[in-house]
């Protein structure tokens, strides 16, 4: 007699308790946003072009090494976005309170920091809009600063998903995946890139991946999904990996020349290191300021390359690893000054009253208290 094998439908997929894998901890989360952190402080002292940071020439070591995590640095920021909205996700009837909570949480410090770069760049006679242009920083991406422009519209889309349960089962959440994937295609056809609009089809595949390797993690971190994610990385990032250090190579600038290796590598790279990474205190203590690091840590970089600018010439190293722990420790610094400062929690990295760090620790209810940017 055959034997009858079930039949699969990802569109009823529930997920059951029992089998689904252990959420991770709030310490390998915070391992993996202390990495991102490590990665996007180091590019930015190397430098965006040979023109900034170091002023190394595109055959430098420094720019393979930039260029080589290219495709893994923002996709991880917004990974980890996604997975940590999916520990405690959009309740229904609560759509008005949670877009006003995203609104404090990144438009807040985003006015804030906008405007404090602006100044810095205009006093310092860097290309930049004049005053009477100065409302352009606010609507359009500026500087660094577009990833966190680009979260709002994309929380503007998940409420529309939520709403319509267009996320509720693993069929519907691969359909939309799917439809995410062509719009980070042709996201750069929009006719305007008002408030980040273009940025946000880049983002919103892998903050989709972060919801969904959560929400359906028996299928999504299921051992044959982790295998293949696995050798897709391999794969992929060893290819990336070979082109790069096999050639001379302009600054890569993933969002603007969009490719398929930084989907694979991105996407594989998030699942990959939620499950294998280890936890590390150090990297751990980073992620834990990662959202103020990623707001404030070029004006640090700046600083040291303006400071050591006068002093007899340096060697390379040295001036990269100066410039690298200065983007880390001075934005822990002013989280930490700005703890014990009326409002500064508010203004710096849009904080209620309640901070979350005096949560209960421990397990998923700790993890949902992450940071959202």
């Amino acid at each position: 007699m055959a034997s009858i094998r079930p039949v699969i439908r990802l569109d009823r997929f529930v997920l059951p308790r029992e089998t689904s894998p252990t959420p991770p901890q709030d310490g390998q989360v915070q391992t993996l946003r202390g990495v991102a952190c490590l990665l996007l402080v180091a590019f930015h002292a190397v430098g965006s072009s040979s023109a900034s940071g170091l002023h190394l020439p595109d055959r430098s070591a420094y720019r393979e090494f930039t260029n080589l995590f290219v495709h893994i640095r923002m996709p991880l920021f917004t990974f980890l976005s996604g997975l940590v909205y999916a520990y405690r996700p959009l309740r229904p009837g609560e759509a008005l309170r949670f877009l006003g909570k995203k609104l404090r949480r990144l438009g807040v410090p985003l006015l804030v920091a906008s405007t404090i770069l602006y100044g810095l760049h205009l006093a310092a006679h860097d290309p930049v809009s004049p005053l009477s242009r100065m409302w352009s920083v606010y609507v359009y991406p500026f500087y660094h600063l577009w990833f966190v422009q680009a979260l709002l519209p994309v929380f503007a889309v998940l409420v529309v998903l939520e709403r319509l349960g267009a996320l509720a089962t693993a069929g519907r959440f691969l359909m939309v995946l799917a439809l995410s994937l062509l719009a980070y295609w042709y996201g750069t056809l929009l006719p305007s890139d008002v408030l980040g609009l273009r940025n946000a089809t880049y983002l919103l595949p892998f903050f989709l991946w972060g919801v969904g390797v959560h929400r359906f993690r028996a299928l999504l971190q299921s051992q044959p999904a982790l295998i293949a994610a696995a050798a897709c990385f391999v794969v992929a990032q060893g290819f990336h990996g070979y082109i790069v250090l096999t050639h001379t190579l302009a600054p890569i600038d993933p969002v603007a020349t969009r490719s398929v290796w930084t989907i694979l590598i991105g996407m594989s790279a998030g699942l990959c290191g939620l499950r294998f990474l280890p936890r590390m205190p150090v990297m751990e203590r980073i992620g834990a300021s990662s959202y103020v690091i990623y707001l404030y840590h070029p004006l640090f970089v700046a600083a040291v390359f303006a400071g050591l600018g006068g002093l007899p010439a340096l060697p390379t190293v040295l001036l990269f690893v100066a410039a690298a722990a200065a983007g880390l420790a001075g934005p822990m610094g002013m989280e930490r000054v700005a703890a014990r400062v009326p409002l500064g929690g508010l203004l710096l990295e849009g904080r209620g009253r309640q901070s979350p760090r005096s949560a209960p620790a421990g397990g998923e209810e700790r993890a949902a208290t992450l940071r959202v940017a």
